[in-house]
C-alpha cells in the first residue's frame, strides 16, 4: 500500500512539472513572435545613383550596427533593376515600394526584400509616395515642362492596377493623415501652394502659403501637418478648414531653409550644412546649430536627411558620380558614425 502511494505521488508530481512545463512553454510560445525577415529591424539608406539603374543601391544598418550593402540585388539577383534615379521608399504593413524617378515603382516584401512586381503604368518621373486605405499615391512631375501636367498616380495594391488624378503646381512631397493626402508643390520656387486631395471624393483644394513661400518639406505629428518653406516659413496647415493655422518665421540669418522633421515634438531643418531645431510651441527659433558638419559638395550638402528615436542621419552627395558618405549624429550633436554610402544617398527609411 505504501509503495503505491508512493507511486501514485511520483506520478501525480511528474504530471504536474510536465504540465507546469507545458504552460510555461506554451506563455513563451505566445509571447515570442517569430522574425518576419532579415531586415525586419534596422534603417534603409537610398543611394539614388548616377545616370544608370547599375549605380542605384540601397544598404540596410540592423539595430546591430551590421551593415549590408545591395540588398535589393543581393535578394533578387533575377530580376529587373529597380530604375534609374531611385527617388523613394515608403511602406505598407508588408510592402516596401521603391519609386524611380525614370518612371517605374518595385515593389518588395518590405522584411524579406524579395521581390513581388514593378509598376509602370500612369507613371511620368514620379517623386514620392504614401499608402491610404489600401491605395498608393505617387506624386509625379510629368513632363517638367508645365506645371498643369503633374498628377498623382493611384495604385491599387489588391491588383496593382493604376489611375491618376490630375493636380498641376509641380508636385514633390506628400503625406497623408486619414484618408487625405497633402503634397507640396514648388515648381523650382515659383508655386507656392499645397494642395490637399480627398481620397474618397477625389476632391482636390489648394491651399494658398504667400507669395514666395514655397514649400520644399512636409511632416506629419500627431495628425497635425506642417510644412517649410525656403524662404523660411514654418507652416501648420488646419486640414478641418483648409487654411493655414499659424505661422512661425525662421531667422532671416537662416537661409534654404529645408529638409523639415519632427520627432518627439521637437522640430529639426537644415541650411546648408548645418541642423537647427525648436519645440512645437515655441514662437522663436535659435540661430545657434545644433551641428554643422564638413562637406566638400558643391551640390550634395544634407542631400540626405532623417531624424528617427533622437538620432541625426545626413547623407552627403559627394561629387554624384562617386560614392558618397551618410553620418548619425545624437541630437545633442555629437558624431555618433562616419559612413561611406553609395552613389548619391538621398533618404534614409526606418524598419
Amino acid at each position: 500500500m505504501k509503495q503505491f502511494k508512493k507511486i501514485v505521488f511520483l506520478a501525480l508530481t511528474s504530471a504536474f512539472f510536465l504540465t507546469s512545463c507545458s504552460n510555461d512553454d506554451d506563455n513563451m510560445t505566445g509571447t515570442t513572435s517569430e522574425p518576419l525577415g532579415i531586415y525586419e529591424n534596422g534603417y534603409f539608406v537610398l543611394n539614388e545613383g548616377g545616370g544608370s539603374s547599375a549605380t542605384n543601391s540601397i544598404i540596410f544598418v540592423g539595430e546591430d550596427g551590421i551593415r549590408t550593402d545591395d540588398v535589393f540585388r543581393i535578394e533578387n539577383p533575377d530580376a529587373d533593376e529597380m530604375g534609374i534615379y531611385i527617388q523613394n521608399i515608403f511602406f505598407d504593413a508588408t510592402r516596401a515600394f521603391i519609386v524611380a524617378g525614370s518612371g517605374s515603382v518595385t515593389v518588395v516584401d518590405r522584411y524579406s526584400f524579395e521581390y513581388i512586381t514593378t509598376v509602370s503604368t500612369d507613371l511620368e518621373s514620379p517623386r514620392y509616395g504614401v499608402v491610404v486605405d489600401g491605395k498608393a499615391y505617387i506624386t509625379n512631375n510629368g513632363d517638367f515642362g508645365s506645371t498643369t501636367d503633374d498628377f498623382l498616380t493611384v495604385i491599387d495594391l489588391t491588383d496593382y492596377s493604376t489611375s491618376q488624378i490630375l493636380i498641376g503646381n509641380y508636385l514633390d512631397r506628400i503625406a497623408a493623415v486619414g484618408s487625405t493626402v497633402i503634397t507640396t508643390n514648388n515648381a523650382y520656387g515659383t508655386e507656392h501652394s499645397v494642395s490637399v486631395v480627398d481620397t474618397n471624393t477625389l476632391l482636390v483644394t489648394d491651399i494658398d502659403l504667400g507669395a514666395g513661400n514655397t514649400s520644399n518639406s512636409i511632416a506629419v505629428n500627431n495628425g497635425d501637418v506642417y510644412v517649410l518653406t525656403g524662404s523660411g516659413k514654418f507652416m501648420e496647415i488646419d486640414l478641418a478648414s483648409n487654411t493655414i493655422a499659424s505661422t512661425l518665421d525662421i531667422p532671416a540669418s537662416i537661409t534654404g531653409s529645408k529638409n523639415l522633421n519632427i520627432d518627439d515634438d521637437t522640430v529639426y531643418f537644415t541650411s546648408e550644412a548645418s541642423v537647427y531645431s525648436f519645440d512645437l510651441g515655441d514662437i522663436t527659433v535659435s540661430e545657434t546649430p545644433l551641428l554643422t558638419y564638413l562637406s566638400t559638395s558643391s551640390y550634395g550638402v544634407m542631400y540626405g536627411f532623417a531624424v528617427n528615436n533622437d538620432v541625426i542621419y545626413i547623407g552627403d552627395g559627394a561629387d554624384f558620380s562617386s560614392n558618397g558618405s551618410f553620418y548619425e549624429y545624437s541630437t545633442t550633436g555629437d558624431l555618433l558614425s562616419n559612413n561611406t554610402a553609395g552613389v548619391a544617398p538621398n533618404g534614409f527609411y526606418f524598419n
